[in-house]
């Protein structure tokens, strides 16, 4: 198992897009409050080497486990099966946690401003960087935009759902049309959730996202590597 990937979130986005290609990230979430168990039996190592096969430049684990049915298990397993970036998501408290995350060998962890207050945000951010992790700043309003500046971010995640609702609202790509141009160059922006199709790929990517992050429509897919290719093919502004 690599056991370090730090930097490499945001290299395999950067050379995703000087090859041409649609960077995606598959989202690997076991279960959705909004669409149920979204893994079910399938062997989550297995999930992800097919996933990367398939095109995604990295992938994301969520372990967050009252909601979303994750678990550092699930992480550890594709950690050991892939060599591709992986991005940790949960609602981190902790510098240990982030310790932890090191340990299982990822590249980046998720920072969700809508559940960290100030303090603690800046507390973990550095914490993060300091452990050599990318750390991708997750925002959902113009407000959070403000707050995320301040902290000198090198990638933002533009979360088109609200995660205070645990993602069961309405939001979609306008989300990322409103706040993608306003996040300042040279900072990495990655579109999340609420991106179901090609044309919903392509208007993230026109409004300024570098990159996308789609789990829910992969995984519910009949045949998700097909999917996701046909996305990467076809999601190019």
């Amino acid at each position: 198992m690599n056991t370090d990937r730090g930097g490499l979130l945001s290299a395999a986005i950067l050379q995703a897009k000087r090859r041409r290609i649609l960077p995606l990230v598959a989202d690997i979430k076991p279960i959705s409050p909004r669409d149920g168990n979204l893994v079910g039996l399938r062997d989550v190592a297995e999930l992800a080497r097919t996933l990367v096969e398939a095109g995604a430049c990295a992938l994301s684990v969520v372990t967050e486990s009252k909601h979303f049915g994750g678990s550092l298990e699930t992480l550890h397993r594709v950690c050991k099966a892939v060599e591709a970036p992986i991005l940790q998501k949960d609602f981190f408290s902790s510098a240990e946690q982030f310790e932890e995350s090191k340990k299982q060998g990822v590249a980046a962890v998720l920072l969700v401003l809508a559940t960290t207050p100030d303090p603690l945000a800046s507390a973990l951010y550095h914490v993060g960087r300091e452990l050599g992790l990318e750390v991708v700043v997750e925002i959902h309003t113009r407000e959070e935009l403000k707050r995320a500046m301040a902290l000198s971010p090198t990638i933002i995640g533009i979360n088109n759902r609200d995660i205070l609702a645990l993602e069961t609202d309405s939001g979609d790509v306008r989300v990322t049309e409103e706040l993608a141009p306003l996040v300042p160059d040279g900072i990495i922006k990655v579109s999340e959730s609420s991106l179901q199709t090609e044309g919903d790929i392509r208007r993230a990517i026109k409004a300024g996202a570098d990159a996308v992050l789609v789990g829910t429509a992969i995984l519910q897919a009949g045949d998700p590597a097909i999917f996701l290719s046909r996305l990467i093919d076809g999601g190019r502004a």
